[in-house]
């Protein structure tokens, strides 16, 4: 069955398009700022890797990654710091990520920023006391669950501020200038705890550093695994602990992992935390790769070197900076290379 179309009425001028907004000068004058300001950024640093390349490219030689330090530029290598560098990132990881992603777990899934949360968890705790009590249950199991239910409810008038203002620093943390945690370092692990300036003094350093970062990304990387998979495990009779540690976290794994990367690639670059601390650039003791015997061993790093080798006059030196400066580099884009893959290939879409 045919449909008849009615025709347009004779008369009515068609609709004129839309005229195309003008843009204020106020507009185009922020718009050319932005624009210029992004090309003077992105000229400098072409410019400086430029410039760093002509000059370090004729100082990298195996025998420049693998001589040691030295005061003569024509036998002076990298190996110490190369080394030092390797040592601080196997304590960074020792102490960082484990307690980085056990906070990040608290702080998500467990850290409840709700009084009335807490006090209802109390009274449960109370009401499975009294039936063990009228069942007859005594021993050492009713003394701990007594304990567990006074803690429930002094915990539930304390632990809501507590929780809050702890993401709240964690978050103020993550911007304080890396400096001021070599002060920290310096005052905590030197003086008051009684290290020595050594790579073991440096690592932990670093990990107070990347400490804040670690937790963020978890935070964020278990925040992105949807609830209904922890609930429907609960659904199956798993207990809360349960739920989140062997269904949500490794379904966070690869974020978690990702932002760690990137915190250990901020962490390897940083020089003055490391001076603060009582890093050095010259000596004649080769660091091990053995992280025991870090607090045995001068604080070596690869910043500190090419710190080190910048501040002399001689054009030699300045060369071998700028060689240094390459395999800074080179580590640094391998490492976020390596959080490239693993969040492309172990990404969900959920």
């Amino acid at each position: 069955m045919a449909i008849d179309i009615p025709d347009a009425p004779v008369g009515r001028a068609a609709p004129l398009p839309l005229r195309k907004k003008r843009p204020r000068p106020a507009d185009a004058i922020f718009h050319a700022l932005a624009l210029s300001a992004v090309l003077i950024l992105l000229g400098t640093l072409t410019w400086l890797l430029g410039s760093i390349l002509i000059s370090g490219w004729g100082a990298l030689s195996w025998d420049f990654i693998t001589s040691q330090v030295s005061t003569n530029a024509g036998r002076a290598g990298f190996a110490s710091a190369i080394r030092g560098s390797l040592v601080l990132m196997m304590i960074v990881i020792a102490v960082a990520i484990p307690i980085g992603f056990g906070a990040a777990m608290y702080l998500e899934k467990f850290a409840s920023t709700s009084r009335a949360q807490l006090t209802s968890d109390a009274h449960v705790r109370r009401r499975r006391l009294r039936e063990m009590e009228a069942a007859g249950a005594g021993g050492m199991r009713l003394v701990v669950a007594r304990v567990g239910v006074a803690m429930s409810f002094v915990w539930a008038r304390v632990g809501a501020p507590l929780n809050r203002a702890i993401e709240v620093n964690i978050s103020n943390l993550a911007a304080v200038p890396s400096i001021i945690y070599g002060l920290l370092g310096l005052a905590l692990f030197v003086t008051f705890v009684g290290l020595q300036k050594s790579l073991l003094a440096g690592g932990l350093t670093l990990a107070l550093l990347v400490l804040p970062i670690v937790i963020i990304a978890g935070r964020e990387a278990l925040r992105a695994v949807p609830v209904s998979i922890e609930q429907g495990a609960m659904a199956l009779g798993a207990t809360r602990w349960q739920a989140v540690s062997r269904q949500t976290f490794p379904a966070a794994i690869p974020g978690m992992l990702t932002g760690t990367i990137l915190a250990l690639s901020r962490a390897i670059g940083e020089a003055a935390p490391l001076i603060v601390v009582g890093g050095v650039a010259f000596g004649t003791q080769m660091p091990s790769v053995n992280p025991l015997d870090s607090n045995e061993t001068p604080l070596f790093a690869m910043p500190l070197q090419i710190f080190d080798w910048a501040d002399r006059p001689q054009e030699a030196f300045q060369d071998l900076a700028a060689g240094g400066i390459i395999v800074l580099l080179a580590v640094l884009v391998i490492m976020n290379s390596v959080a490239i893959y693993l969040r492309n290939r172990f990404s969900r879409r959920w």
